[in-house]
């Protein structure tokens, strides 16, 4: 079985317009965000094989507070997830060596949203600011995974959390 962790970066802040999109750190909000659902996940999954995170700021940030509650054998940081289509996500996950069995990806919209509608039989109009999703597929190799074995195992958003 393979496990694949989809979250997307928390929501990131506008205050200083000198800063490009791929420089913009989170908000007050991301930071509370990225908190409730690294709680959540971490009392799920304690181990995950590769963290794949998007270069960006916003996304290396959300990322850390997972890397503080999880334990990641391996993190790797890419300019290639930074606004990536579904498709190209596809071909980078397939392309996982199989001895991994977990792998985190941490990266945008809309790539994220078309990939889990893609990959799963969920109809998601907008995968929020954090929101995460936790999909099984049951194969023996990351060239497998198609929408035919995969189960979401748990969907959690941010406002599922809060009271």
């Amino acid at each position: 079985m393979k496990t694949l962790i989809i979250i997307r970066h928390s929501k990131s802040s506008w205050k200083n317009a000198n800063l490009s999109d791929h420089q913009r750190p989170l908000n007050k909000r991301g930071n509370n965000d990225a908190r409730l659902i690294s709680d959540f996940l971490s009392n799920l999954i304690s181990n995950v094989d590769v963290l794949h995170c998007s270069s960006s700021e916003r996304t290396r940030e959300t990322a850390d507070y997972f890397i503080e509650k999880i334990n990641f054998n391996n993190c790797k940081y890419d300019d290639d997830l930074y606004h990536i289509s579904s498709e190209s996500l596809l071909k980078i996950i397939k392309n996982y060596n199989s001895d991994i069995n977990s792998l985190m990806i941490v990266a945008h919209n809309p790539g994220l949203t078309n990939f889990v509608n893609l990959m799963t039989d969920l109809a998601l109009w907008n995968l929020p600011t954090t929101g995460m999703l936790v999909i099984n597929f049951d194969v023996d190799s990351w060239e497998m995974i198609d929408k035919s074995n995969g189960n979401v195992f748990c969907k959690k958003f941010p406002k599922e959390l809060k009271k």
